[in-house]
């Protein structure tokens, strides 16, 4: 059977069914690594004399060093001045951090959209062979090109056939009314049974449907369930692709550490999902569980100091006065707006062009007052800017009235601050102050973990 050489890199190109020696162009962007300046402050690293092959040591457990390499490459793909002891630093906080939170959330909490994307370990395959395809490219292409032909292809034995009755095994009939593109655990057994690809490779002697289907996000088994074959076949081929990957990872740089550097990756996955449930780098209207349930323990003197200290972000537009003018044409509104942009007296174009009925008044609105429902042409004069003639919009109207457009002018905005014993104001307040305390309970806490933690690194790697 064929193994991959010691010597690799890479570049998938599917062309018709088959892969090619020169596809590995994924973009740093799609594989790219999050690399934040930490919570808490690094801490004093202990540099000591450690094994080659190691980064650090983590409370005794080893860091290696191809986890600091492929992350520092990736990171300086986009950054090229990231520093590889910035990178340790991060890899040593998402591991503290991912340990000491891990009974505090659920998976669902950490992996939101699993339903429609991808599955977790799928997700960090992709990622971990996309970041090894990226550092390690000329490495793996050698490789590649040392098979028969010098392409993948050479590993794959036999195409199963996927005939019509094997899927419906699986996927049922075909006129069926689909609702869930998922697989209940018969279909599944039925799936593991039917053989897309047989392969003269030691890490994967045969690939089955449900190899594949389980690789999918919601999209892929739509394809699935629509019998497209070659995208089936596509997608097996790219799954081969990955496999070979990681076989060469393994054998080049041993099962630990391409364990370490899977285990980095995730630990990264979790920490942006840790630091989002705590509030960071999302909006307060965010839901999650820590900070609806801080949120509901704030006081009222906690919201009323809140608003006296930020004021501003609680202005709101209390009234405007507004003109507009109505036409049955879109075309001749594009004209009329365009004059009243250029200088034209917006009300004598709207006594002179104007439909509605207020058009002998120029299509004055009056001044609008906030105290409730708006209608939808109030709504628009509310969100135009004082002194800026709108575009034409196409109004709101039901299906059997007939179209017209509108083009808005606000004369005036007068501006002032929510009630202060309001639902909204109450509301906006609380979840603010939810995420301020939520992200103060993460740098505490991370602080403290860096605190207690043993920390060697070797002093050789901390080159840049």
């Amino acid at each position: 059977m064929y193994r991959p050489g010691h010597s690799l890199q890479w570049s998938i190109r599917i062309t018709g069914c088959c892969l090619s020696v020169l596809c590995l162009t994924m973009s740093a962007a799609a594989v790219a690594v999050d690399i934040v300046p930490a919570i808490a402050p690094a801490t004093k690293l202990n540099q000591v004399a450690l094994q080659p092959e190691l980064a650090a040591h983590l409370n005794g457990t080893p860091v290696y060093r191809l986890t600091l390499d492929v992350l520092s490459q990736m990171a300086q793909l986009e950054k090229p001045k990231t520093r590889s002891a910035d990178i340790l630093d991060n890899i040593i906080n998402n591991r503290l951090l991912t340990e000491k939170t891990r009974s505090q959330f659920t998976d669902e909490e950490l992996q939101a959209s699993r339903r429609v994307a991808f599955e977790p370990d799928v997700v960090l395959d992709n990622q971990l062979s996309g970041y090894l395809r990226t550092v390690y490219h000329k490495d793996l292409e050698a490789s590649i090109s040392k098979l028969p032909g010098g392409k993948l292809d050479a590993l794959i034995q036999k195409q199963g056939k996927l005939g019509e009755d094997e899927l419906n095994s699986v996927f049922g009939a075909r006129n069926r009314v689909i609702l869930d593109y998922t697989l209940g655990t018969a279909q599944q057994a039925a799936a593991a049974q039917v053989t897309v690809m047989r392969c003269n490779f030691a890490a994967a002697t045969s690939i089955s449907l449900y190899d594949v289907f389980r690789r999918q996000n919601v999209q892929g088994r739509v394809e699935f369930f629509n019998r497209n074959r070659d995208f089936i076949r596509q997608q097996a081929q790219l799954y081969l692709a990955n496999l070979y990957v990681l076989d060469w990872a393994r054998l080049r740089f041993g099962e630990a550490a391409l364990r370490d550097l899977r285990q980095a990756v995730a630990e990264q996955n979790s920490v942006r999902a840790i630091k989002s449930l705590h509030g960071i780098g999302t909006d307060t209207d965010s839901e999650s569980r820590l900070l609806n349930q801080l949120a509901a323990e704030v006081k009222p003197k906690e919201v009323s100091a809140y608003f006296r200290n930020h004021k501003e972000e609680f202005k709101r537009i209390v009234s405007v006065r507004s003109r507009h003018i109505r036409l049955d044409n879109e075309t001749q509104a594009r004209q009329v707006a365009e004059l009243a942009r250029q200088g034209s007296n917006f009300a004598n174009l709207a006594q002179q062009y104007s439909t509605a009925a207020d058009a002998r008044q120029g299509g004055d609105m009056g001044m609008i007052v906030h105290n409730g429902q708006l209608s939808w042409l109030e709504q628009l004069a509310y969100m135009q800017e004082p002194g800026k003639v709108s575009a034409p919009i196409r109004a709101a109207v039901a299906p059997d009235e007939k179209a017209h457009w509108e083009i808005v002018l606000v004369e005036q905005r007068n501006e002032g601050y929510q009630d202060p014993a309001s639902e909204e104001v109450r509301y906006q307040a609380s979840r603010a102050l939810a995420q301020e305390k939520a992200i103060r309970q993460l740098t505490v806490l991370q602080t403290q973990l860096r605190k207690n933690a043993r920390i060697d690194v070797n002093k050789t790697v901390l080159t840049n």
